[in-house]
């Protein structure tokens, strides 16, 4: 099979952009809501012809109102769901409750990889190695280190993000070679937020990636270790973690997939990670410093934001603009009716592997 192009290319790009399968869908949480529904007329409809509660049995009552509130539960849970795409198909369950299970033929294990004297205790990684691996032992792959969004843990861009199976799908399509893909965690556990820097007082996070994982992968994986071959992503602060790291590091990657991101960490990290430093927080801000930064060797981007962002379009357009100015390779997208969710990151997911594989194919 030789490799997609136009059309054909666009359709299958497309395809992988739209799945919405039944989670995704609001008739879900509305189900759930009517259920409740008849639970609750039911109960009320009992304790009337039974003269009052004291009648039917306070037990009963309690029992039947606590099912009917969970169900609601239920429904508020899949609306959310719906909204932010977190569990799109039955596949993302299961690894919810089985982690470390690839939903397609490559294979997923989750690794610790700490760093200790940076501050990383634990080193939270998922791997994934795609299909023929194993029974390839003579090949080399290019690599796709992924960052997740805080509060988030690295398993969310197989749960959320489906990359394992739109992977696999360019993959079988040409548009991208196969690659590993490395999802690495936050530095300091699911729910703190890093911004992926190397925190004053904290963990390193931003050497961690580039000195120890990088290191790491290449020991233990038949990478191909070059920056030719090495993509960096994220997802919000991911993606302005991503786009943060990459270009202080054009020497490491090649490629960056920037999705919802961010141009600074944020007026609240100067003092809570950088201690009070103004000349750190410009040092870490690509919407400031990419103006004026050397770029030694050149990078592509990939920018891709939710159309129903608001200032967040004009804010990462100005980035696009930004980089082009300086004469790198970038691709903007705007997801249309998309937020600041995962069914953001994985309608344009597709498109961001696809911009990867022009230069992972090439390898230069």
């Amino acid at each position: 099979m030789g490799i997609v192009r136009g059309s054909g290319a666009d359709k299958l790009l497309a395809h992988l952009a739209h799945q919405h399968g039944i989670l995704t869908s609001p008739l879900v949480g509305t189900v759930l809501l009517l259920v409740a529904v008849v639970l609750g007329v039911g109960l009320v409809r009992k304790v009337r012809r039974a003269g009052g509660v004291r009648r039917l049995g306070a037990t009963t009552v309690v029992l039947r109102g606590v099912a009917a509130t969970g169900v609601v539960a239920l429904a508020v849970g899949a609306y959310v769901n719906a909204y932010a795409g977190y569990l799109p198909t039955a596949g993302a369950v299961a690894q919810l409750v089985q982690p470390a299970q690839a939903t397609t033929g490559g294979h997923l294990s989750s690794v610790q990889i700490p760093a200790p004297s940076l501050g990383i205790a634990g080193g939270s990684t998922e791997i994934y190695t795609p299909a023929g691996y194993e029974s390839s032992p003579g090949r080399r792959y290019p690599v796709i280190y992924l960052i997740t969004g805080s509060p988030g843990t690295p398993a969310d861009w197989f749960r959320a993000g489906r990359v394992d199976s739109t992977l696999e799908a360019l993959t079988r399509a040409h548009v991208i070679p196969p690659a590993i893909v490395v999802a690495m965690g936050t530095g300091a556990g699911a729910m703190e937020d890093t911004e992926y820097l190397n925190v004053v007082g904290g963990p390193q996070v931003e050497t961690y990636y580039t000195d120890v994982v990088i290191a790491y992968i290449d020991a233990h994986y038949r990478t191909v270790p070059d920056r030719a071959h090495r993509v960096v992503g994220g997802i919000s602060s991911g993606g302005f973690g991503a786009l943060n790291v990459g270009l202080h590091h054009l020497d490491l990657y090649s490629t960056i997939l920037a999705f919802e991101p961010y141009g600074d960490p944020g007026p609240g990290s100067v003092d809570r990670l950088l201690g009070g430093d103004l000349a750190r927080y410009r040092a870490n801000s690509p919407a400031e410093y990419i103006r004026t930064m050397d770029f030694s060797q050149p990078v592509r981007v990939f920018l891709d934001v939710g159309g129903a962002t608001g200032r967040d379009v004009t804010a990462v357009q100005a980035l696009a603009r930004d980089l082009t100015a300086r004469g790198q390779v970038v691709r903007f997208r705007v997801e249309p009716g998309e937020h600041h969710t995962w069914s953001e990151t994985a309608a344009g997911l597709p498109y961001g592997l696809a911009f990867a594989g022009d230069q992972l194919r090439q390898g230069r």
